[in-house]
Order: C-alpha cells, then structure tokens, then sequence
C-alpha cells in the first residue's frame, strides 16, 4: 500500500474503532413491579426479572437486585459477581474499589466489576488511607438495625491486596493519617504499627 494513503485510510476507519469500543449504556425500567434494561433506542435487552436495577454505568456494568442479593452484571445479563450489600445497595467505591462476597468471603472489585482482590477474608473493611482492614473467624453480629464485627484476628492489606500486616492481631485501630501507623492488639499486648 502507498505510505501516503495509509494514514488516510487510518483515519477513515478510526470513528468506526471508536463506536465499536464504546460500552453499551442500558437504561433501567419497571414493568409491572420488575425491572429490566433498555438500550438507547428503547428496545428491551434484558427482559424484566429483577426487584431493583440501576443503570448501567459508563464502564458497561449494571447492578441489579435478585434472589441473590445485589450483583453485577453484564450486557449479555451474566453476573460478573455479588456485591456486599451496604445500606440497602451494592457497596460503595471507596479509593476506587468496593466489596464483593463469595463463598462467605470479602474481597474487591472495581467499576468495571472486575475482581482485583481475591475473596480471601471473612470480612474486609472498606478501604481507607489505601489499605483495609481484615479478618478471618470474625463473625457480623446484628442489634436488630446495625451490625458489628466481632472476634477472629485482624491484619491489614493494600489496594493491592498485598498483606501488610499479618491477618494475626485481636484488634487493629483505625490508621492515623497523619502518623501512617496504627495500633494493634494481640494477647492483651498493644503494639504501635508503623505502614510502609
């Protein structure tokens, strides 16, 4: 081909690229008491099956609410994964990352509902200051209204999921972002614990 009509044909074809990488947006609806999805021209693409949707958002992932609780799902309707179910809703982002359960277990994932953290831990905090604190053999322990974590041994990961302090301590404080360090508890014994 001439080197002077390849970028031209380049740039022909680019517009075409663009659409076809762009996610599909569908738009929640209710039908009698059940939601679906639409697309931008109002033709139905998931039929109506869910007690609660939100549209979908610019990454091409909706949540929706069913037997299951609250997941994720994809254009084609295939859950990508359950969220942890916060105030009545999927989990919020926090510092770019929310909660998923599976098999019992906590782990992360982003806006595009990719897993990013395996569910690894029986509860994980959301993350604050770049890491989480989690536990293992802790239980959620419900007042009626409110639930709280109770027991086990606690550690600390990154965004990453990078273990930064091992999941060994009956307690961890919340961190102190001036300090970068927080405090642990094991066998009665307080221990200051300075972050990377």
């Amino acid at each position: 081909m001439d080197r002077k009509i390849f970028p031209l044909v380049l740039l022909a074809f680019l517009p075409i690229l663009a659409f076809c990488s762009k996610k599909i947006q569908l738009t929640a609806f209710e039908e009698n008491g059940v939601y679906g999805y639409k697309d931008q021209d109002g033709k139905v693409q998931i039929s109506p099956q869910y007690s609660l949707a939100y549209d979908f958002n610019e990454n091409g992932v909706g949540f929706s609410f069913s037997k299951d609780g609250w997941v994720c799902i994809d254009p084609q309707n295939k859950v990508l994964l359950n969220a942890f179910t916060f105030d009545n809703g999927p989990d919020y982002f926090s510092e770019g990352l929310a909660r998923f359960v599976e098999g019992s277990k906590f782990g992360f994932f982003d806006a595009s509902c990719k897993k990013v953290i395996s569910a690894n831990y029986d509860f994980a905090f959301p993350i604050t200051e770049g890491f989480s604190i989690v536990c293992n053999d802790c239980k959620s322990v419900s007042d009626g209204e409110h639930s709280t974590i109770e027991g086990g041994k606690y550690g600390l990961i990154d965004k990453t999921g990078k273990i930064i302090v091992q999941v060994e301590y009956d307690s961890l404080s919340e961190i102190n972002p001036e300090t970068k360090t927080l405090q642990g508890s094991k066998g009665g014994v307080k221990k200051e614990i300075r972050l990377p």
